[in-house]
């Protein structure tokens, strides 16, 4: 790790664990606050330092040197990368930013993956067998309705579900892990309530919904991630 990189993680490691999730979640409630009231400028910072903050927790609460931690750790930047480009206006930024969230989910299933999430399903594949069927189900509905963007949204929403089995593989991996595979059922929530909406069903409270589950599903991977490295079976 280069100098630089030692120094800010030196300085990350000075604030403890608990006050990362006490600053995440009263940024948290600030961006609900700021969807709610149509406040775009304070979304550029609330929004934003959501993932940032469940990074600092990661490095704080996990010993270094550990892979599946760093690969997590670059989904979170990854993630607040796209969030930042879903702040913006237009079908190009929308496309960008599905494409990093995207990379972002590749990032989460190689971590859970590294974690022996595959492994853990042997012979029971009921949970990707179930998540496989509502996506394919669910992108045949709206397959006309996405017009344009429906290729982009089958391929994403496909590595979506793939995360979030893999993320319930955790559980099955040991206790630690069913934080990750709630996370990662509640991601699926928010990106379907949020791909209703480009649909053009208009769902009362879309906006609050999306962020509220978008950012507990955060929060449960991040602790679910970090209760696992630490747990006594590893």
């Amino acid at each position: 790790m280069s100098p630089p990189l030692l120094l800010l993680r030196s300085q990350i490691i000075r604030v403890r664990a608990r006050t990362w999730l006490w600053a995440f979640a009263a940024v948290l409630a600030v961006e609900l606050a700021a969807v709610a009231l149509h406040l775009d400028g304070v979304r550029w910072a609330s929004k934003l330092l959501l993932t940032l903050l469940l990074l600092g927790y990661l490095i704080v609460s996990v010993a270094p040197g550990q892979t599946p931690a760093r690969v997590f750790g670059l989904g979170l930047l990854v993630a607040c990368a796209a969030d930042a480009a879903l702040l913006v206006e237009g079908t190009t930024a929308f496309l960008i930013g599905m494409g990093l969230f995207g990379i972002m989910q590749v990032l989460y299933i190689a971590a859970f993956a590294k974690l022996g999430a595959v492994r853990a399903f042997g012979p029971r594949y009921l949970v990707p067998t179930c998540y496989l069927a509502f996506w394919a189900g669910l992108i045949t509905a709206l397959w006309t309705r996405l017009g344009p963007l429906a290729a982009p949204v089958a391929v994403y929403s496909l590595l979506l579900v793939a995360m979030a089995a893999l993320a319930a593989g955790l559980g099955l991996v040991g206790a630690a892990g069913h934080l990750a595979g709630w996370g990662g059922a509640l991601f699926v929530v928010s990106d379907l309530v949020l791909g209703l909406g480009v649909a053009g069903f208009d769902l009362p409270g879309a906006g609050l919904a999306v962020m509220a589950t978008y950012g507990v599903a955060q929060l449960l991977l991040t602790v679910g991630v970090r209760r696992h490295l630490r747990s006594p079976a590893r």
